[in-house]
């Protein structure tokens, strides 16, 4: 009954559609549950864009993963960080096999620009999580650390998604690596680029809001709200911002943001929090 209760409703299939859809709407994006979910289904069955049915599934199963607090009901499953890193980069670098395996000159090189700054953003995000991965200071100097990698996390948050202004410039709220798709097949791929961007906010609310003092759902609704916020800044994001070339955000993946997360690692090392 246990595992039922964890793989259904919580943090199972139930929670995890909710915080997607919840989020999608915040972003200012279509959140249509049920047809996404038919053309997913259809997808995995062949019909449809197989690497973006699969890159959905990967991010509800990640967004399962995240460290939400446990209830009374059940227990939530063991903690296991290389479990989670895993299916998280598994549900975007599957999303790049198409265009990385097109014979499509221009939509492979989309496809390299794409994975570049993606896996750019996402070491410095990882490096950040680690930071705020069951955090145990206790007083203001062990919090400095904390909140230097809560900036890094959001800092790095953009490129990571492919949000803009370091997304695609093809105009259709996709990657250009994606622009090639059938007509039918566009809304799957928006859906699995949605939900990979709410599984990158969910990874950043569960890890850095901890409040062990209240109770379980006060913990949940203050990650909720967190994550409510930066989807509302991810929100603002769009069309407000020059697009950056692959150079430009390249080098603010690893000349601003990835030093600001090492910091903040030597930081929490060096304070012991």
């Amino acid at each position: 009954m246990t595992i039922l209760f964890q793989l259904l409703v919580y943090p199972g299939l139930l929670w995890v559609s909710f915080v997607a859809l919840v989020l999608i709407a915040a972003l200012g994006r279509s959140a249509r549950g049920s047809q996404a979910i038919r053309k997913t289904w259809l997808a995995l069955r062949g019909v449809g864009p197989l690497p973006h049915a699969l890159s959905i599934v990967f991010s509800f199963i990640a967004i399962g993963l995240l460290p939400w607090p446990a209830t009374p009901f059940a227990p939530l499953p063991n903690q296991d960080l290389w479990r989670l890193w895993a299916f998280v980069e598994a549900s975007f670098l599957v999303a790049l096999l198409p265009g990385l395996m097109s014979s499509l000159p221009a939509v492979s090189r989309a496809a390299v620009r794409e994975a570049q700054i993606g896996v750019s953003g996402r070491v410095a995000l990882w490096i950040a999580v680690l930071v705020g991965l069951n955090w145990q200071g206790t007083d203001v100097f062990q919090l400095g650390p904390l909140l230097l990698g809560a900036l890094a996390a959001l800092l790095a948050l953009p490129p990571a998604a492919g949000w803009q202004p370091f997304n695609g410039e093809s105009g259709l709220g996709l990657g250009d690596a994606d622009a090639h798709l059938a007509p039918e097949d566009i809304g799957v791929a928006r859906w699995a680029q949605n939900l990979r961007g709410v599984l990158l906010i969910a990874l950043v609310a569960t890890v850095f809001v901890s409040a062990p003092q209240l109770e379980w759902w006060q913990q949940l609704g203050l990650k909720l709200w967190l994550g409510l916020a930066v989807a509302l800044i991810g929100r603002g994001l769009r069309g407000g911002a020059v697009h950056r070339t692959l150079g430009v955000a390249l080098r603010f993946c690893w000349m601003i943001v990835l030093p600001l997360a090492a910091i903040a690692l030597a930081g929490r090392i060096w304070l012991g929090g």
